[in-house]
């Protein structure tokens, strides 16, 4: 480490310089042994990282933003100590707990507990230190009797809690999650932010990889975002999520296009030309409770929206689901894409009517936007509203902050007075 780059060390917990990756890539297996004895044998390079280079800040809660194969991982493990880089400087300030796959540290022969005191000496820490954290790491875990079971016997689910404990029980100066919360149930989901948000508040560094932009932008203060082993830019958490969200639907537009292009060469749904040509949609109408037209409604209101659409080409599987933005078009809320409970009729040459009932819309006073649209089952949508459906709540009443209201009550008591 040169003397620039030791440069006020203390005050960062990561530093990269020209941090690179690159792993060769053999046809076949045993091409590699063949290849410590004789350099006849070829092989293609892969570069996963291609000189990062980055300072992260003590204290910063870091969303790590790219698609699959971008190279997040890589750079994890490269920080852990996981994997070693081929070419760089990587600098790590602090004690390191890193959850980055479900079968990472894990012996699937071994019990809870037992992976339990594995993964302290993988992270140098003595028995005494293990035994002292154990009953909060199997409280915290909360998978029951299955902590004295072998982990082969484990869901994907407890594999998650048991390494999340371990690694937020451990007091690292640097937690690393990678994915973690993508899998278990939504209870556990919430006690895992929790406890990141209880090191956000201790001043310790965190590195969280999520593909899910919501919790990124709820939590993370910073984020970085990796293409294709490259570092795309690094800053405040919502300006970094902008221009990613921009480059993800800049790329769906592109497949869409490439699809289509792929069909028509091949002729495959040469009828398919262009959206209008396969559904068209009209009179998009708001109502509320009393069901009046309006666009202006109270808080806690019920909404009623409905149109109507008409299917002119064949499709296979309809589906419709809607999308709520704040007046910054935020995303505060989207249905789920995928789920067959949003199917709705595809019957060609018919005029179909769709109403949505929002009941009991808790949104707290302000302007939104209400986004729909209509997909088929390939994920290709033909229809949007995309934020070209403004409504208003209105309210008299302060109810909180944020976005919505929340139903909530306490009880306040005192202990009793000493005898």
């Amino acid at each position: 480490m040169n003397d620039v780059f030791k440069e006020n060390f203390m005050d960062y917990s990561v530093r990269m310089n020209q941090l690179r990756k690159t792993y060769k890539i053999y046809r076949k297996p045993w091409h590699r042994v063949v290849n410590v004895f004789s350099k006849k044998v070829g092989y293609k390079e892969f570069h996963a990282l291609k000189g990062i280079t980055i300072d992260i800040p003590k204290g910063e809660a870091v969303g790590v933003l790219g698609k699959n194969g971008a190279g997040k991982s890589t750079m994890l493990k490269l920080i852990t100590g996981v994997a070693t880089p081929t070419t760089g400087t990587l600098e790590a300030n602090g004690k390191i707990a890193a959850l980055l796959e479900l079968k990472s540290g894990f012996d699937n022969e071994l019990t809870g507990i037992e992976n339990i005191y594995l993964k302290a000496l993988t992270m140098g820490m003595q028995k005494k230190e293990m035994d002292e954290q154990l009953d909060k790491i199997i409280e915290f875990a909360d998978i029951g009797e299955h902590i004295h079971q072998p982990v082969r016997t484990y869901s994907s689910g407890m594999k998650a809690r048991l390494g999340f404990a371990i690694s937020v029980n451990v007091d690292p100066d640097i937690l690393i999650v990678d994915e973690a919360l993508s899998v278990g149930d939504d209870v556990f989901k919430l006690k895992c932010i929790e406890r990141m948000e209880e090191f956000k508040k201790q001043g310790k560094t965190i590195l969280f990889v999520s593909h899910s932009l919501f919790t990124v932008k709820s939590f993370c203060n910073k984020c970085m975002w990796i293409k294709d082993g490259e570092l795309m830019d690094y800053g405040d958490t919502g300006e970094i999520v902008q221009k990613y969200e921009r480059f993800l639907k800049e790329e769906r537009a592109k497949l869409k296009r490439e699809k289509l292009e792929i069909a028509k060469s091949k002729n495959t749904n040469p009828q398919i030309i262009s959206k209008k040509e396969v559904l068209e949609t009209r009179d998009f109408r708001f109502f509320n409770s009393n069901n009046e037209e309006t666009k202006v409604f109270s808080f806690g209101e019920d909404i009623h929206y409905e149109f109507d659409y008409l299917v002119k080409r064949p499709i296979q599987k309809l589906k419709f689901c809607i999308t709520i933005r704040d007046a910054e078009y935020n995303e505060i809320f989207g249905s789920d894409k995928q789920s067959d409970n949003h199917i709705v009729n595809s019957e060609m040459d018919k005029i179909h009517h769709l109403k949505v009932d929002l009941k009991n819309l808790q949104l707290l006073p302000g302007k939104y936007h209400l986004s729909g649209e209509l997909w088929d089952d390939t994920g290709a949508f033909y229809v949007s509203y995309s934020n070209k459906r403004p409504f208003e709540i209105q309210g008299d009443r302060f109810v909180g902050t944020g976005h919505c209201f929340i139903e909530h009550d306490y009880e306040n008591t005192s202990a009793k007075e000493k005898a």
